[in-house]
C-alpha cells in the first residue's frame, strides 16, 4: 500500500513500483502486522500533511511471507551479510597464510587499500550490478523496509541526511542503500544517496569493496565536500551519533548522541545544502547488547582511544539478526543559507532547529511505528 495525499511526478520505474499499492487491500499492506496507515486525522491535529509512503515490491513481500526452507535460507543469508566485516578480511588472511602464491598480490592489494583515491572522492565506486545481486532479494524479504517521506524532495538539490539511530552495524543503512529492491531509489527519485562510513572502515580489505560498490563514501570532510560539490542530487547520509551511540543500542532504547555533534551542520552551511532528519524505526531492535559495568567501561575506553566502538551483541540463536519491521522516515528539509565562514551562533541556531525537527518527527510517527519504544532522549 502507498498512501499519497498528492500525486508527484515520478519516474517510470517509480510508477511501476507503486502499481497495485494504492489501496489498503493491496498485497503487503499489512506486511508487519500493522493497520493500514492513514495518518490524516493525526496529521490534521498537528497541522502536518499526510506523508508519502513507499512499500516494498510485490515480489519482496511475497517472498517475505514464505516459511519453511525459504525462511531458513533468508536467515542464513542475512546472518552472513551481518558478518561481512569479519568474514571477508578473514578469507584474505587465510589465503595469505595457506596459499603461498597469493602473498605478494595480497600484500600489494592491502597497500592499495590505504591509498585508494576512491575513499575520499565523494562518490565511492558504485556498481549497479552489485546492488542487483540475487542475494538482496532475500535480504529485503527478511527486512521488507518501508520508506516514509513527509515531503517530496527536490532532485536538483544536494542534501545532508542526518540518520538516527546508529544501531549496532548501521544495518538498515546497508539494507536500504545496498539494494535496488528497497524502494529508496523510488522514494528519493532523482537523488543519489551516499552513505558516509568511518574513514578507516573503507580501508578494511574486501569489505571496503562491498561498501564502495554500493556508493559508500568516507565521513571525512574532504569526502563529504566532494560529494556535495557534485550537485545534481548527489547527497550524503551521515549517521551522526557515530560509534559512541552504538553503545546505547538495545531493544526499546531510543538514546541519541547528538547534543554536541555539530560538524554536519557546519558542512551543510558551507555547501548551502538542506538538512533532512531521518529516523529509522526498528534499527535498535535488531540486536541485543550485552550490558555490564566492566564491559561498558572497556568499550568506552576503546572508543576514546580507537575512535570506534566494539559492541558485544547477540540476536536469535546468538548470531541471527532479529527480524523486525524497518521503517525509514524522512523529515522535512531544513534550508540553510550558504556561507563560507559560518559563525558559532549560525551553527548553534541550525543545530537547535535540527534537534527540534528530529524530535517532532519521532513523536509524530512513534505511535504508529514504535508504540512500545522509549521516549526519545538526546544527550
Amino acid at each position: 500500500m502507498v498512501v499519497l495525499t498528492q500525486q508527484p511526478s515520478l519516474s517510470p520505474a517509480a510508477e511501476k513500483r507503486q502499481e497495485g499499492f494504492g489501496n489498503a487491500n493491496a498485497p503487503g499492506a499489512l506486511f508487519d502486522g500493522s493497520k493500514p496507515l492513514h495518518l490524516s486525522e493525526k496529521a490534521a491535529d498537528k497541522g502536518d500533511a499526510d506523508p508519502l509512503i513507499f512499500e516494498p515490491s510485490k515480489e519482496v513481500l511475497t517472498l517475505s511471507q514464505k516459511g519453511g526452507i525459504t525462511s531458513v535460507v533468508m536467515a542464513v543469508i542475512v546472518t552472513l551479510f551481518a558478518s561481512l566485516v569479519i568474514v571477508l578480511p578473514l578469507v584474505l588472511i587465510l589465503a595469505f597464510i595457506y596459499v603461498s602464491w597469493t602473498r605478494i598480490p595480497i600484500a600489494a592489494y592491502v597497500a592499495f587499500c590505504f591509498i585508494d583515491p576512491a575513499i575520499d572522492n565523494g562518490f565511492g565506486r558504485p556498481l549497479q550490478q552489485a546492488r542487483a545481486l540475487w542475494v538482496w532479494k532475500y535480504i529485503n524479504a527478511y527486512y521488507p523496509a518501508r520508506m516514509v517521506l513527509e515531503k517530496r524532495l527536490d532532485p536538483s538539490l544536494s542534501y545532508i541526511f542526518g540518520v538516527s539511530p546508529h544501531g549496532i552495524l548501521c544495518f538498515s543503512g546497508q539494507v536500504v542503500r545496498g539494494s535496488l529492491e528497497s524502494g529508496l531509489d523510488e522514494a528519493l527519485d532523482g537523488i543519489t544517496f551516499h552513505t558516509a562510513a568511518l574513514h578507516h572502515v573503507l580501508k578494511v580489505p574486501l569489505f571496503r569493496e562491498y561498501l564502495l560498490s554500493i556508493g559508500t563514501i568516507s565521513s571525512s570532510r574532504k569526502s563529504i565536500r566532494n560529494c556535495l560539490a557534485r550537485g545534481n542530487g548527489h547527497s550524503v547520509g551521515i549517521v551522526i551519533g557515530g560509534a559512541k551511540e552504538s553503545l546505547h543500542t538495545n531493544r526499546g532504547n531510543r538514546k541519541l548522541i547528538l547534543k554536541n555533534r555539530k560538524g554536519f551542520v557546519r558542512e551543510a552551511i558551507l555547501a548551502g545544502a538542506p538538512l533532512v532528519p531521518i529516523f529509522v524505526f526498528g534499527e535498535n531492535d535488531i540486536f541485543q547488547q550485552l550490558d555490564h559495568p566492566l564491559l561498558r567501561h572497556l568499550q568506552s575506553w576503546l572508543q576514546r582511544k580507537m575512535k570506534f566502538a566494539i559492541p558485544f551483541f547477540y540476536g536469535n540463536f546468538l548470531v541471527v539478526p532479529r527480524r523486525v519491521p524497518l521503517t525509514v522516515v524522512f523529515g522535512r528539509p531544513i534550508f540553510v543559507e550558504k556561507s563560507s565562514s559560518p559563525s558559532f551562533d549560525d551553527i548553534n541556531k541550525i543545530h537547535a532547529e535540527y534537534l527540534s525537527e528530529l524530535t517532532r518527527l519521532y513523536n509524530r510517527f512513534k505511535p504508529i511505528y514504535d508504540p512500545d519504544g522509549d521516549d526519545l532522549i538526546i544527550v
